[in-house]
C-alpha cells in the first residue's frame, strides 16, 4: 500500500473564526516543513476553537499519519466522516491507513464508500485491489485493477500488481503478458523482469526465464535468490554447464562482484562439484563479507555434504547480518533438524514464514516435523499452506500424500500423488511410488494405468513394466503379468526387482519351482534386497515351510526393521507353529508401523481363524471392511464365521457382498449356508 503523504496546503480551506483560520493555516505552513508535531498541535488548537470543523480532523489526521501514528489518523478521519460523510479524502486515507494497520477488510470497506462518491478514481480501485490481495483475494483484486488500468492504461505500477495477483492465482501466461505490458511502460523494472522469470519457470519456460534472469543482472544484481533462480532455471533446461560458463565470462568482466561467484557456486553445486561450490562461495564472501546470501547458500550446501555444525555457523551469520533474511532461518532450521534439535528447528520455520509468509519451503520443513512426531492433520493443514502459497510444489505434495495415506485416506494420498504427477510428469520414481501405492491398495487397474503411463514417458525403465506386471498379476491377467516380466527380464537381465517380481507372479500360478528359481536369482543379484527375501518366504509359508518362512522374514527384518508385511506374515507363520507369544508381538508391531493397512489386520484375522479365536478374528475382518470396504476376501471369511456361529442374516449380508465384488467361493458358500 503507498504511504499518504498529503501536501496540506493544497487541501481547500473554508472560512473559520479569526483564531481558528489562523491555527489552520500555521499547521498547513508546518506540516509543509514535515514538523508533524507542530501542526498537530496548531490543528488541535484550532479544533478547540471550531470543534465541527471537518478539515481541521482531517489535516490532524494527516499529520498522525505522516507520524506513523496509525490509530490517532483513523479516530480524526473517522470524525471528519461523522461530519462531513461525503469526505471522498477522509474515506480514501482511513483506508489507507487501516492497511497500514493490516486492517485489510476495514480498508476495503472504506475503499468502496469512497468509490461510491468517487468512481472514476483509478487510485481507489488500485489500492482497494492492493487490500484485497493481501487478503488472499486475488481475484476481487484483480477486477478492481482492471478498473483502475481501464481509467490509467499507462500506469505500470497498476498492471504490475495485476501481475502479481495472477501469478497468486497460478496463472502464469497472465502474469507473462502483464509483466511483458510493465516492462514495455517501465523497461527499467527489475523486479517485473524478475517475476516474469519466476513464471516462465512455473511453466517450464527455461529459455525464456534465462534470459529474464540475466536482464536482471544488468539492471538489479542484488535482487534477493536472482544467481539462486538463474542457476535453477538452467539446471532445468539442463544446462548447468553453460550456467557455470555464464558466470566464468561474466566474473572475467567483473572480478570483484561477489553475486558473480555465488551464482556460480550454486551452478557448480548442481553438478555435485561441491568442493569448487564451496571454494566460490568462500570467494564471495571474501569479498562481501556481509554478503547474508552467500552465508545462507553456502549452509544448504553443507546440510547436503552432512557437515551440519558448519551450515548451522554459516546460517547464524547469514541472519546476524541480516535478520529480515527468512531464507537463513528455513537453512538453520534444515541444520538444526540435522542435528536431531526439532524443537529448534520448528521455531526457526516460524521465524521464516513470518518474515515471508509466501515463503512454500517453511511450510513444508514444518510439516515434516510435525508429520514425525505423529501431529498428522497438522502436518496436513502445513503441507496444504505450503501447496496455496506455490501450487507447482511436487514435495507438498508427496508429503501430504504419505500422511494421508498413514492416515488411511487412501483416495486423498492418490489425488496428491497425481497433482505430483502433473507437476513433473517426467519423474520417473513419482510413477513408481504411486503405482506401488495402488498395488498395495488393490487398485490394481489404476496401477496399470498409470505405469502405462510411464511407460510413454520412458520406454526403457524396467520397474514400470516389472510393477505393471505385478499388478497384472494381482488383476488376474497371468499372460500380460508375464509377458511384462519377461520384458523387464530382457530389459535389465541384472535386476533383482524384474526377476523377484516374476517370482511371485509364478507363485500365484502355483509354479513354485519357477518362482523359486527366479526369487533366488533375485536375491544373488542384490543380498540387500529385502523384498527378494520377502517374495521367499511368502513362496514358503504358502508352501507350509512354516520355519524356513520365519528365517527369512528374519532377514527380511535385517534389512529393513519398517517392513511391516514381514512382521505380519512372520506371525501368520508363527500362529501354525504354534509361537502365539511371539506372534501377538509381531502382529503389534506391524499395526504400530502400518495403523492403516488392510493386510496386516488381514493376516491376523487368518492366525485367529486357523487358532479358532472367532471373536477376535471377526474383529480384524470388520476392520479390514472399514479400511476397504471391497475387501471380497473379508466379507468372505466373516460370512462363514458368522454361519458357522448361527448368525444366518449376517452371514448371507457378508456373503453376499463377497459375491457382488467377484469372489467365486462366495458363491458356493451362498449355496451351503443361504438356500
Amino acid at each position: 500500500m503507498k504511504k499518504l503523504a498529503i501536501i496540506i496546503y493544497l487541501l481547500p480551506f473554508y472560512c473559520l473564526g479569526q483564531g481558528a483560520d489562523a491555527f489552520l493555516q500555521s499547521g498547513n505552513s508546518k506540516a509543509n516543513l514535515k514538523d508533524y508535531k507542530g501542526a498537530i498541535a496548531d490543528f488541535t488548537k484550532a479544533i478547540t476553537l471550531n470543534p465541527r470543523n471537518a478539515n481541521a480532523y482531517l489535516y490532524r489526521a494527516n499529520a498522525y499519519g505522516n507520524l506513523n501514528n496509525n490509530t490517532a489518523a483513523i479516530a480524526d478521519f473517522t470524525k471528519t466522516i461523522e461530519i462531513n460523510p461525503n469526505s471522498v479524502d477522509a474515506w480514501h486515507y482511513r483506508a489507507n491507513a487501516k492497511s497500514n494497520e493490516k486492517d485489510y477488510q476495514g480498508a476495503i470497506d472504506d475503499f468502496t464508500r469512497a468509490i461510491v462518491l468517487e468512481p472514476g478514481n483509478a487510485e481507489l480501485y488500485e489500492y482497494r485491489g492492493v487490500a484485497k490481495a493481501n487478503l488472499g483475494k486475488n481475484k476481487d483484486a484483480i477486477a478492481d485493477y482492471d478498473i483502475a488500468v481501464r481509467l490509467k492504461p499507462n500506469d505500470a505500477k497498476l498492471i504490475f500488481y495485476r501481475a502479481n495477483s495472477k501469478t497468486n492465482l497460478s496463472d502464469y501466461k497472465g502474469a507473462i503478458t502483464d509483466y511483458g505490458l510493465t516492462i514495455g511502460l517501465d523497461p527499467n523494472n527489475a523486479e517485473a523482469w524478475f517475476y516474469r522469470a519466476n513464471a516462465e519457470s512455473n511453466i517450464k519456460e527455461y529459455v525464456a526465464a534465462v534470459a529474464d534472469y540475466l536482464k536482471v543482472i544488468e539492471l538489479n544484481p542484488k535482487l534477493p535468490e536472482l544467481y539462486h533462480y538463474l542457476a535453477n532455471a538452467q539446471s532445468n533446461m539442463g544446462d548447468s554447464k553453460g550456467a557455470v560458463e555464464f558466470f566464468n565470462k561474466a566474473i572475467i568482466a567483473t572480478p570483484d562482484k561477489a553475486e558473480l561467484y555465488m551464482g556460480r557456486a550454486i551452478a557448480k553445486s548442481s553438478l555435485d562439484d561441491k568442493e569448487a561450490a564451496l571454494t566460490d562461495f568462500g570467494k564471495a564472501i571474501k569479498l562481501n563479507p556481509k554478503y547474508d546470501e552467500a552465508y545462507q547458500n553456502r549452509a544448504d550446501l553443507k546440510i547436503n555434504i552432512q557437515d551440519f555444525k558448519g551450515a548451522l555457523n554459516d546460517a547464524d551469520t547469514a541472519i546476524r547480518i541480516n535478520p529480515k533474511n527468512s531464507y537463513g532461518y528455513v537453512s538453520r532450521a534444515k541444520a538444526k533438524l540435522g542435528l536431531k534439535d526439532s524443537t529448534g528447528a520448528l521455531a526457526d520455520f516460524a521465524i521464516a514464514i513470518k518474515n515471508n509468509p509466501r515463503g512454500s519451503y517453511a511450510y513444508l520443513g514444518s510439516g515434516d516435523i510435525k508429520a514425525a512426531q505423529k501431529k498428522y492433520q497438522e502436518a496436513i493443514d502445513l503441507y496444504t499452506k505450503s501447496i496455496d502459497v506455490f501450487i507447482q510444489n511436487p514435495d507438498a505434495y508427496l508429503h501430504r500424500a504419505a500422511v494421508k495415506n498413514t492416515m488411511g485416506n487412501i483416495d486423498g494420498s492418490f489425488a496428491d500423488y497425481k497433482k505430483a504427477i502433473e507437476v513433473i510428469p517426467q519423474n520417473n520414481e513419482l510413477y513408481i511410488d504411486y503405482a506401488k501405492l495402488l498395488i498395495s491398495a488393490g487398485r490394481y487397474k489404476d496401477a496399470v494405468n498409470i505405469l502405462t503411463d510411464g511407460i510413454v514417458i520412458n520406454s526403457k525403465n524396467v520397474s514400470f513394466y516389472s510393477l505393471r506386471g505385478v499388478a497384472k498379476s494381482k488383476m488376474g491377467d497371468m499372460t500380460g503379468a508375464m509377458d511384462d516380466h519377461d520384458d523387464a527380464v530382457k530389459l535389465a537381465p541384472n535386476s533383482s526387482e524384474a526377476f523377484t517380481n516374476r517370482g511371485n507372479s509364478y507363485v500365484a500360478l502355483k509354479e513354485y519351482d519357477k518362482a523359486l528359481e527366479d526369487i533366488n536369482k533375485g536375491i544373488l543379484l542384490n543380498d540387500a534386497n529385502d523384498e527378494a527375501y520377502l517374495a521367499r518366504g511368502d513362496l514358503k509359508l504358502q508352501k507350509k515351510e512354516y520355519t524356513g518362512a520365519i528365517y527369512d522374514y528374519i532377514n527380511v527384518l535385517l534389512l529393513n526393521q519398517k517392513n511391516f508385511k514381514a512382521y505380519a506374515n512372520r506371525g501368520l507363520a508363527e500362529s501354525y507353529t504354534g509361537d502365539t507369544l511371539t506372534m501377538k508381538r509381531d502382529f503389534a508391531m506391524a499395526i504400530k508401523l502400518a495403523p492403516a493397512s488392510e493386510m496386516v489386520y488381514m493376516q491376523r484375522a487368518n492366525a485367529l481363524i486357523y487358532l479358532k479365536d472367532w471373536n477376535g478374528a471377526l474383529t480384524d475382518l470388520t476392520k479390514v471392511i472399514s479400511l476397504n470396504p471391497q475387501n471380497a476376501r473379508a466379507y468372505l471369511n466373516r460370512g462363514v464365521i458368522k454361519a458357522q456361529r448361527g448368525d444366518k442374516t449376517g452371514s448371507c449380508a457378508d456373503l453376499n457382498k463377497a459375491a457382488s465384488f467377484g469372489s467365486k467361493d462366495a458363491v458356493n458358500e451362498l449355496s451351503k449356508y443361504c438356500n
